[in-house]
């Protein structure tokens, strides 16, 4: 039997962490963008269900989930949460202690892991970039009465937020962060 999978809530009107979020849908190939903005000024952005990049006030990148594995920021490097090995763990007889919670430690990307990270980064910030020049573009030429235009094939929708204003805002953004940022000392912002 096929295990089924669901993409996540809908966070354009879940997203409460994120009180000013938009959402860039490109209809004819159902791809969708989602940026949001924490009360303390870091933006997250959702590329489809399984690529999220989140960011400090200070535009330090801080957590990663990316392809189901959940990355964070430590000391300034990626890492992920690993199981010790089983020769590092403690064997014991005693039942209190074998019920005891595994112990999960910090494990730094390799090089070779950092950089896949930061061109899956610039990959989701290029096409975001791009999409939504061609949304604002789109908007300007019907905002015209361009008649030549025809039916839509970008959808912009902003919650907490004007959408042109973080329209704008998510452009100026976007242009303003590096393909390879800087890593936060620590995943929480």
């Amino acid at each position: 039997m096929a295990r089924q999978t669901h993409d996540r809530e809908d966070l354009l009107a879940e997203g409460v962490n994120l009180p000013e979020r938009a959402r860039l849908r490109h209809l004819p190939t159902d791809r969708e963008w989602l940026i949001g903005w924490r009360k303390d000024g870091g933006p997250a952005i959702y590329d489809g269900p399984d690529r999220v990049f989140q960011f400090n006030a200070k535009n330090e990148l801080r957590r990663v989930y990316l392809d189901g594995e959940k990355l964070a920021a430590q000391d300034k490097s990626l890492c992920r949460m690993v199981r010790p090995a089983a020769s590092q763990q403690c064997q014991s007889t005693d039942r209190a202690q074998s019920t005891e919670r595994v112990r999960m430690h910090w494990q730094q990307l390799s090089p070779a892991g950092a950089e896949r990270i930061a061109e899956e980064w610039a990959t989701t910030r290029d096409s975001f970039l791009s999409s939504l020049e061609s949304a604002a573009a789109e908007r300007l030429a019907r905002s015209n009465g361009d008649s030549s235009r025809k039916d839509s094939v970008y959808d912009w929708q902003s919650v907490g937020c004007d959408s042109e204003t973080l329209l704008k805002r998510t452009q100026t953004w976007l242009k303003s962060i590096s393909n390879n940022p800087a890593i936060a000392a620590q995943p929480n912002a």
